[in-house]
């Protein structure tokens, strides 16, 4: 065990272990920099935390084991045992970049969020995003090019990692870019117009929460 950054690499170094449990707030410092000193060698790592915030949200987001503390003996079981399994599918490098990008400045108006997609991580500006479709277990993200990509995270996940004041969540299939609201139709729920042209239904409960988004551009 250790308690800070430096004693964490250094008992890494002495002991190499295949299985890492890292809490999040490490002294001054974190547990994410004690991943980027480790470098792409790293081994299969669970965190641990006892406060379910952004940084929780991100490692959900990135498909990454954790725990909350206090630590439930029966979760611990099956965090280990998922380790253990000989044909479990390994951490990928890709899923720690994407974790680490997606901690960085989550409210900067110019940030980039990495999407796990087929083949790796497509690295998109949130600013370009203009809204978000449900499909099932999958999220379509719509960008102002009128690209398309297909995630395999829910809606509510991507609700959680994207910037509040920036994306809302105006209806349970849409979360929309306020930034690129061109129009708002009245009705119970109403309509918006996005910059690409596509209507999107706004439900009677969201309304209010749309306006006073609208509001504050």
């Amino acid at each position: 065990m250790a308690t800070n950054v430096p004693e964490g690499l250094e008992l890494y170094a002495k002991t190499k272990p295949k299985l890492l449990f890292l809490d999040i707030e490490m002294g001054s410092n974190t547990g994410f920099d004690l991943i980027q000193a480790i470098g792409p060698d790293r081994p299969h790592v669970i965190f641990t935390t006892a406060h379910e915030g952004y940084a929780v949200k991100a490692i959900r987001f990135s498909a990454l084991d954790y725990l909350l503390k206090p630590v439930d003996a029966d979760e611990l079981s099956l965090a280990i045992g998922k380790v253990k399994q000989a044909d479990r599918t390994p951490q990928s490098p890709d899923q720690i970049m994407a974790l680490l990008k997606n901690l960085a400045n989550p409210q900067a108006p110019d940030r980039r969020i990495a999407l796990p997609v087929a083949d790796g991580l497509e690295m998109v500006d949130t600013g370009d995003i203009t809204y978000c479709e449900s499909d099932s277990n999958y999220t379509v993200v719509h960008q102002k090019d009128k690209k398309r990509l297909v995630i395999s995270r829910t809606l509510k996940e991507f609700e959680d990692i994207l910037d509040p004041t920036q994306f809302v969540r105006v209806h349970h299939s849409y979360l929309i870019n306020v930034k690129h609201v061109k129009k708002y139709i009245r009705g119970e729920g109403g309509e918006v117009i996005m910059s690409d042209g596509t209507n999107v239904a706004v439900s009677r409960r969201k309304k209010q929460e749309l306006m006073d988004s609208l509001a504050r551009l």
